[in-house]
């Protein structure tokens, strides 16, 4: 039988006379996966420090302990032995991705750098860089490799920090609390991707984790300590099932009061963000004693995260009207709008900065819609003041905003009139996002756009939204380009919505309604997907 990948015998960490770490003996074989579980103060991240001989000054490792990788006793105090064994044979991820990346250098560039301490030549570098960034699952490699840690997401970053651990092929993958700095949904995709490394390279891999779930998820074995020692060792499920250690039993008595108390937060995590109910927007008549015009009647829709509800009519057809009621720029007449929790009725006299923040529209015009007095950058700056972002952290921001679009830092300098109507859109959108809404409503964004720009506008909103997760509504008259980006479509005519369905049986299901069927008769040829 051949030797464990990691095996740790008596390990004991201490600082002074206390004991940190006091007999921690422990193995993992190749292809097995090993969460080590605890609170913090538990002695769990030290435990995966020493094995790197990474332990802070002041610390100490009892000259009894044994650390061995493939059946050989690791060196201590012998820095140049452990370099040549880090990113090799051992690799970490740590829990901050964002701590550990370089602020001032480009995500590419930092992998060349770890490539290069791995000594491969430089001729290859370049296409072994877009090979780890594509087992990571990042979208377009090329692209993400020229952009800074500050533009990419919390994901995106731990995302990196794994393409750096996996570089030089190592036998022992660490992860130290890879998922705790991130929101439940990015942690899941974290979780399921290094569940997939993890198989397809058979890796001995280490979990180092608070979290009961995501131990459940990736591991095959469990250590739990507490106070520096192993209470209970043995497979997951069983340790998760029926725990024999009052400890790990108040662990998971622990987790599963949590799971009861969020039953409810789970469902909600899918509720919509937008829930209207029968809601109607009037316009004052031109005359003195002319009644008001009602531009919309009666519309009922609801709009998920991370989906887009495209509304199609024609000029006239109140769609714009509803979209700007929902983002609260016009009064409500009857009916009421649930936007983010906040219920807008018709005694709404004004909506939360804090809600407008989280709600931000881009509209038709955007040569309208900027000022032209103001440099791009300064008009990108504006909503960053509203929302209270402090001034130093604006030029960052700013850059990556520009970026994010497609846009160059040097756009920052000039002003809309410089800049063709695809670069003066993509400002706009920029502007929206910004400060990272939950909705976003597009307000016919490409109809004055030439063809192959709408294109590359429409392909910017569906990669922005992959990678953000906001809702967006879409407000088109042209069907194929609605179709082409919503996921779920609603047909509005004279002020009411006369037909709903899933944007892919649009054209694949006769029509239920004679004006849904007009406006199809009527369609142009469609975009290529």
């Amino acid at each position: 039988m051949s030797a464990p990948v990691l095996a740790l015998r008596n390990l004991v960490i201490a600082k002074g006379a206390r004991r940190l770490v006091d007999g921690v003996s422990l193995t993992l074989v190749r292809g097995r996966t090993l969460g080590v579980i605890g609170e913090s103060g538990s002695g769990k991240s030290l435990t995966a420090l020493a094995i790197l001989d990474l332990l802070p000054a002041g610390l100490t490792v009892d000259p009894a302990s044994a650390i061995e990788i493939d059946g050989v006793v690791l060196p201590r105090r012998d820095e140049r032995a452990m370099r040549a064994l880090r990113g090799r044979k051992v690799a970490m991820v740590f829990q901050d991705p964002m701590a550990c990346l370089n602020p001032f250098m480009r995500v590419g560039a930092q992998l060349d750098e770890v490539l290069a301490k791995l000594g491969q030549a430089r001729p290859v570098r370049g296409h072994r860089i877009e090979e780890l960034l594509r087992e990571v699952d990042l979208p377009d490699p090329a692209a993400l490799a020229r952009r800074y840690p500050h533009e990419l997401s919390g994901g995106q970053q731990q995302r990196v920090m794994l393409a750096m651990a996996l570089a030089g092929e190592p036998d022992l993958l660490i992860a130290d609390e890879p998922t705790s700095a991130l929101d439940a949904s990015v942690q899941a995709e974290i979780v399921a991707l290094l569940a997939a490394v993890q198989r397809r390279r058979q890796l001995a891999m280490l979990i180092i984790t608070h979290d009961l779930a995501v131990a459940g998820a990736l591991a095959h074995d469990l250590a739990v300590m507490q106070r520096g020692q192993i209470v209970e060792t043995g497979p997951a499920a069983n340790i998760l099932e029926a725990p024999r250690h009052s400890y790990t039993a108040r662990l998971v008595a622990a987790r599963r009061t949590l799971l009861a108390a969020m039953s409810d937060a789970r469902l909600d995590a899918r509720a919509p963000l937008v829930e209207a109910e029968a809601m109607a927007v009037d316009y004052a008549g031109r005359g003195l004693f002319a009644r008001p015009f009602r531009a919309v009647e009666g519309a009922s829709f609801r709009l998920l995260p991370g989906r887009t509800l495209g509304i199609i009519g024609e000029s006239g057809s109140g769609k714009s009207t509803l979209a700007m009621a929902v983002a609260g720029l016009r009064p409500l007449a009857q009916g009421s709008i649930r936007l983010l929790g906040h219920e807008l009725t018709p005694s709404s006299r004004t909506v939360p900065r804090a809600l407008r923040r989280r709600c931000q529209v881009v509209f038709q015009n955007p040569y309208g819609a900027l000022n032209p007095r103001l440099a791009i950058a300064r008009a990108l700056a504006e909503p960053l003041d509203l929302a209270g972002i402090p001034a130093r952290e604006h030029a960052g921001r700013i850059a990556a905003a520009l970026q994010e679009v497609g846009l160059e830092a040097e756009h920052g300098t000039r002003f809309p009139h410089q800049l063709s109507g695809g670069q003066r859109q993509r400002v706009c959108i920029a502007r929206a996002l910004i400060c990272e809404p939950d909705v976003l409503i597009c307000d016919e964004v490409v109809s004055a756009l030439d063809m192959t720009v709408q294109v590359q506008i429409l392909q910017l909103l569906r990669r922005l939204q992959a990678e953000r997760g906001f809702a967006m509504a879409f407000i088109g008259h042209d069907i194929e380009v609605v179709r082409w980006i919503a996921d779920d479509v609603l047909i509005m005519n004279k002020g009411r919505v006369v037909d709903s369905c899933p944007a892919h049986d649009l054209t694949a299901t006769p029509a239920r309604d004679a004006y849904t069927r007009h406006l199809l008769s009527a369609r142009l040829k469609p975009l290529a997907a």
